[in-house]
């Protein structure tokens, strides 16, 4: 793909990105396209809500006085036609076409070419892109696949563009939509209020619900910076949050009446914070400027914090902790929200916040927990991981979600676009029903697969597990059709709990999981700890960099007695079974001898002590450290398997801390550094007959799972609710073509132009 083609497709996603009105996007990319690729027309074409016909709903070339005129049958004409073969449609001197239609004052009896490209959302036609040039060598179809890559980014838009279609024909609503959808400006006024909101979808799915903050991680990153006019409202305000936090405290010291020493210092020094006159004078002098409450109240905490930390005297640097939980329990009553989530949820419930621990979601998960939005976090947290598991739809990089959505709030959460509508109104409500009622449909015809093999159009067969954290998992991996258990994350119910499971709960649990997954295999993964996962009956080192310090085997192998204790567990459990064991972020052959030796040691002891369990478990690690992937070959002899955990393997090869929103764009797992180096892992293993499978986010990814099948990886193991597309897909693909395909991505440069080949390739199966 010409360097030129890249940069319309980047100036594609800024109008994307940059456009608040959807229904002008349309308008800008067809005037982009057509003007870019030199082409004398654009249009786009939609399909009208009974489904009968196609309406022009945008053009550069055409008369545009025909826009919202121009309307034909469904299988009218070389668009029709696009439609019914839902491929491109090229043709050269359109009007000798058996299926060439003419409509009159349209002005397209000229054009000498003609390229149908169908838009396709959720794999349902929504409409057709079309290309026409009065010079018939001006397109051909060499350029079918980088309009069909636009096409892919044009049909989100479609399907979403018809929120607001009904909007701007309502005479009320098209003098005031503007206004309310228009960006939030930085002054700040009752009547300046955001109805929608953009952020990163991270977990797809639609869902709606009212709004609950999670107070506990409720703080000033959340607040941006706004001013007022409404001063006196900012102080009645922050009066009220001072009181009530106040009131808060008191209420609890009553209830504890066994406080120590040093917890009743700690309760008094946050009430004498409270009522200290200086603090809250000057959060009332912030608000005086004209700045609002909440921003007066980060301003005035940051500089306590401030002055606190360049402070010798360590007993001054603690209370600055104390002067930040203050801070942040006001905030949460300056903001109406209560302290952490209690109990069962009575109403479907839209949980917000900055961001969330994998632990806390583990513990909150329920079924009237709809969806998650935070204002932070980072697209490949375990914590967006464990949604996409729970088949709970998340966005992420919602900024302005805690200055616009109150609690209770009723809003919809929509995780396929990254749009969040605070209380909408009937028609947006009604449009969501109908894309509910799409996405049921798909989910129907993807059940038709749940008995099926994922097997090439070549009969090369893929082997699709599911990745599970808890019991309740394998109800889902049933129900989407998984062949295996590709990975049990055993840590989840480690990070739930206040101490360690014994061998027995351990023993119980295992065996609870490979009994529920009804003779199909399990991969056992050991305890992997650390990073942002961290177990509370352990006393972490306070670390700068935790993802690259003491996580994982490490951990394992260093608390020698856990380990051994969860090994002992493993194998025992075994018996009910087809069990492998999985050690995570291998990085050198040491660290293997020494796991062989305690495995062969604690195997003795179980035969020693006639006690049952299962002596040839097939052993595998995980690549994630890169240097392993160097060693590779030498690393052969010591294992059965090897599984590619591509999380971790991403983040190491580029250096990028995916949780940190700063570089989060530079975490990509189409770069080519990280084809070329799963390549040379399957490779590896191929040329010693050791199987390797893919686990993590990439086998879940259309563009990375076709790779996978071109380099022969027969082994993907992803969320449950991912099996089925990944199965439709590879169903529907070659072997062959796949391989050839990845052929040209390994002389690729750069990761974008590896996605737009890709998406030329998929066209119909959007990433």
């Amino acid at each position: 793909m010409e360097r030129d083609d890249i940069r319309i497709l980047e100036d594609i996603g800024k109008i994307l990105t940059e456009s608040v009105m959807p229904e002008k996007i349309l308008e800008k990319m067809v005037s982009l396209i057509a003007k870019r690729f030199q082409v004398d027309v654009c249009s786009i074409y939609l399909i009208n809500i009974e489904g009968t016909h196609l309406i022009l709903d945008a053009t550069f070339g055409l008369n545009p006085d025909m826009v919202g005129q121009l309307k034909m049958e469904i299988k009218e004409g070389l668009t029709g036609l696009t439609l019914e073969k839902m491929t491109p449609v090229f043709s050269i001197n359109p009007k000798e076409h058996k299926r060439f239609k003419f409509f009159e004052d349209s002005g397209e009896e000229i054009y000498q070419t003609f390229l149908g490209i169908p838009l396709v959302y959720l794999q349902r036609p929504v409409g057709v892109m079309v290309l026409q040039t009065r010079d018939e060598k001006s397109i051909n179809e060499k350029d079918i696949p980088i309009f069909s890559t636009i096409a892919v980014q044009i049909s989100t838009v479609v399907a979403y563009s018809g929120l607001f279609e009904n909007f701007m024909r309502e005479k009320k609503v098209t003098k005031n939509l503007k206004k309310k959808l228009s960006p939030k400006k930085k002054k700040y006024t009752k009547k300046s209020k955001q109805t929608m909101l953009r952020g990163i979808p991270v977990s797809k799915g639609i869902a709606r619900g009212h709004v609950h903050y999670f107070g506990e991680c409720i703080g000033f990153d959340m607040v941006e910076y706004e001013e007022t006019d409404n001063i006196q409202d900012e102080i009645n305000q922050i009066e009220a949050a001072f009181h009530s936090a106040l009131t808060e405290i008191k209420n609890m010291a009553a209830r504890v009446k066994d406080l120590s020493g040093e917890d009743d210092a700690i309760v008094e020094s946050h009430i004498m914070l409270l009522k200290d006159p200086s603090f809250k004078k000057k959060i009332l002098n912030e608000i005086h400027k004209g700045i609002r409450a909440s921003s007066a109240l980060k301003n005035v905490v940051t500089d306590y914090l401030q002055l606190f930390s360049k402070m010798d005297d360590i007993y001054l640097k603690e209370r600055a902790a104390d002067i930040e939980d203050i801070g942040r329990r006001v905030l949460r009553n300056l903001l109406g929200i209560q302290s952490g989530l209690v109990g069962e949820l009575s109403k479907d419930t839209i949980l917000i916040t900055s961001d969330i621990s994998p632990i806390d979601l583990v513990g909150m998960k329920q079924d009237r927990l709809k969806a998650i939005v935070l204002s932070k976090g980072g697209r490949t947290s375990h914590a967006v991981i464990l949604a996409k598991s729970f088949a709970i739809p998340m966005v992420i990089g919602v900024r302005e979600i805690l200055e616009t959505v109150k609690e209770d709030d009723f809003v919809i959460v929509d995780g396929n676009s990254g749009l969040v509508y605070k209380k909408p109104p009937k028609l947006i409500i009604e449009e969501y029903d109908r894309l509910i009622e799409l996405n049921n449909q798909q989910s129907s015809e993807l059940e038709g697969l749940k008995s099926l093999q994922s097997i090439t159009l070549d009969n090369f067969c893929v082997n699709t597990g599911a990745n599970i954290g808890m019991i309740s998992d394998l109800a889902l991996m049933e129900r989407y059709g998984a062949d295996h258990i590709g990975l049990y994350r055993t840590e989840f119910p480690f990070l739930i709990r206040k101490d360690l499971p014994s061998e027995e709960e351990q023993f119980e649990l295992y065996k609870k999981i490979i009994l529920g997954a009804k003779g199909k295999p399990v991969t056992i993964r050991t305890l992997d700890v650390g990073g942002d996962k961290f177990l509370s009956f352990l006393d972490y080192p306070k670390e700068e960099n935790p993802f690259l310090g003491w996580r994982s085997i490490r951990v394992s192998l260093e608390l020698e007695e856990i380990f051994i204790t969860q090994i002992r567990a493993i194998f025992r459990a075994a018996c009910a079974g087809d069990v492998r064991i999985l050690f995570p972020m291998i990085s050198c052959i040491d660290e293997i001898r020494l796991i062989l030796k305690l495995i062969n040691a604690e195997k003795q002891k179980l035969h020693e002590e006639k006690i049952d369990f299962c002596a040839d478990i097939p052993i595998g690690i995980m690549v994630e450290v890169p240097g392993i992937v160097r060693i590779l070959d030498r690393v052969m002899p010591y294992v059965d398997f090897i599984s590619v955990g591509t999380n971790d393997l991403i983040q190491y090869m580029l250096a990028v801390d995916r949780n940190n929103e700063k570089v989060a764009n530079l975490y990509n797992p189409l770069h080519p550094s990280i084809i070329e180096i799963i390549r040379d892992v399957a490779v590896v293993c191929q040329k010693n007959n050791k199987s390797v499978s893919i686990c993590g986010e990439s086998a879940a990814n259309i563009h990375c799972a076709y790779l996978f099948v071109g380099m022969g990886i027969d082994n993907l193991s992803m969320n449950s609710v991912s099996v089925p597309m990944i199965k439709k897909m590879i169903r529907q693909i070659k072997k062959s073509d796949a391989e050839e395909d990845l052929k040209k991505v390994l002389k690729m440069e750069e990761a974008r132009e590896i996605k737009n080949f890709l998406n030329g390739v998929l066209w119909q199966w959007p990433e």
